[in-house]
């Protein structure tokens, strides 16, 4: 996976609390008002970095922009269950319980600019959405192995379905009743997998 910072002269340390600085200098901004306004100058005021060193990290606003988005995530973390479908749907039930608050807002922000700017939307896939989609397309293809799933399935488009329905249930709609969405949408990704079983595409 590409790294997240520009390539660095060797031998210069990398200073991790120097990156931090920016980066929560960046979400905050963003979560301050318009993302127009956040600016390389701005971030530079706001975290007291100089803009050389963001430089020496970042390549462009679009590089910090996407790492800054993506710091606030946590990564997929598989939590195992008796089947693939099982493993998948407390996986996406735990990162369902943190995209709140902040993180909404900010999964919500990277949206519309992605939508805006078509540098910072392939950055973002390419450097951080790609990487997290990863562990469960190894549990899908884990369950085409164990028979569970028809291995003509695409892979992808399963994903696609599944982050579908959480995202449009927990980000776009925003529940009153996060319980009650949660069920719903179990409901629906079972429905995913028994249209994708062995048995229904026979």
């Amino acid at each position: 996976m590409t790294d997240t910072l520009a390539p660095r002269r060797p031998g210069r340390p990398r200073d991790t609390s120097l990156e931090a600085a920016v980066l929560s200098a960046t979400v905050d901004l963003l979560l301050e008002g318009d993302t127009k306004d956040v600016t390389i100058s701005a971030i530079t005021e706001r975290s007291g970095v100089s803009r050389a060193a963001v430089y020496r990290r970042w390549a462009s606003r679009e590089e910090l922009l996407a790492a800054a988005l993506d710091s606030v995530r946590s990564d997929v973390e598989l939590v195992p269950g008796d089947t693939s479908l099982e493993t998948i749907l407390n996986s996406y039930e735990q990162a369902s319980l943190a995209v709140e608050g902040r993180v909404s807002t900010l999964v919500k922000k990277r949206v519309a600019m992605g939508l805006e700017n078509e540098d910072l939307r392939a950055l973002s896939w390419n450097r951080h959405v790609a990487r997290r989609r990863e562990p469960i397309a190894e549990e899908i293809r884990r369950g085409v192995d164990a028979g569970e799933i028809d291995p003509s399935v695409d892979v992808e488009a399963v994903i696609d379905l599944i982050n579908g329905l959480y995202y449009y249930q927990f980000v776009v709609r925003a529940p009153s009743d996060p319980a009650e969405t949660r069920a719903r949408v179990r409901a629906a990704v079972q429905l995913v997998f028994r249209g994708a079983s062995p048995a229904r595409n026979e």
